[in-house]
């Protein structure tokens, strides 16, 4: 006689994470910047070299990585100090395990 068993996914909690996120659509908003394209003519005119599509990238948190150089223009533009422009996202990361017979 055969017995099949089934084991059911557990989630297991992981350890708390952090997350850095940069606060620039937030600050844009605050400051009525409409766009990307009108921070981007914002920091052409203070000799930023960004392109409009690494721009974008940097918005929206999705950039793997930009320069440092950016921080002081962003403090400039929005008159803010280093710690404004970010925010700390803390969270539990879960992994489903998954084990079988």
């Amino acid at each position: 006689m055969h017995t099949i068993s089934t084991v059911l996914p557990e989630i297991a909690l992981g350890q708390q994470r952090i997350r850095v996120v940069l606060r620039l659509r937030e600050l844009m908003a605050e400051h009525k910047i409409r766009s990307v394209s009108a921070l981007h003519r914002i920091l052409i005119s203070k000799k930023v070299t960004v392109s409009h599509s690494q721009l974008l990238r940097i918005v929206d948190n999705k950039a793997d990585h930009w320069k440092v150089e950016f921080l002081s223009a962003f403090i400039e533009v929005f008159q803010c100090s280093e710690s404004e422009l970010f925010k700390i996202e803390r969270y539990v990361e879960t992994d489903e395990i998954a084990a079988g017979a």
